[in-house]
């Protein structure tokens, strides 16, 4: 296999986003590969588009495919989402550094995915790093969501990338944690 880059996503990535995204719902996986980690929800092909301009989506690729991406995008984005809308409307009450959310010029981490075949090789962090370069200087703040069942996730964004859990709120009974982390 080709060496992997890290790099800001092109529109001929969007199909292997999908593709990612699709393969990692958790409506199309069975109980036991949910335990690797889920995505809670999906984009369209627009959202995916729109995300890419602004702060934009990091993909980890190789000569043959997409391997994995990472998206961010800006508060005020239009995500059609319950459970981004439940976050967002809690950067009031939720602290992070002794300061309300709200005070911090912050953007959304996620959705972030990589390839089965891939996990474990450094993916994530490598995907993290790029996306914190590709926002220096336009944000202070990371803030994502990550759902309590999903503790294969929440593990790879406390313990392996440093995220600091913030807070937490409840979606149509599914509770999900707030987590937050510093640009540079």
């Amino acid at each position: 296999m080709s060496a992997v880059t890290f790099r800001r996503a092109a529109p001929e990535d969007f199909p292997g986003i999908l593709r990612l995204q699709s393969a990692n719902t958790i409506a199309n996986l069975r109980p036991e590969e949910r335990e690797e980690g889920f995505l809670s929800a999906e984009f369209t092909p627009e959202q995916i588009a729109e995300m890419a301009m602004d702060p934009g989506i990091i993909v980890a690729s190789n000569a043959e495919s997409v391997l994995g991406y990472l998206c961010g995008s800006r508060c005020d984005f239009d995500h059609g989402s319950p459970v981004l809308a439940r976050m967002l409307e809690s950067f009031d009450r939720v602290r992070y550094q002794g300061r309300p959310l709200r005070s911090y010029k912050t953007f959304n981490y996620g959705p972030v995915c990589v390839d089965r075949s891939q996990r474990g090789r450094g993916l994530l962090r490598g995907l993290y790093e790029a996306l914190k370069r590709e926002v220096a200087g336009r944000f202070e703040v990371g803030v994502a969501f990550v759902a309590r069942d999903n503790p294969h996730s929440l593990k790879a964004h406390v313990a392996g990338l440093g995220m600091a859990e913030v807070g937490e709120f409840e979606v149509q009974g599914d509770l999900y944690v707030i987590l937050a982390f510093k640009v540079c």
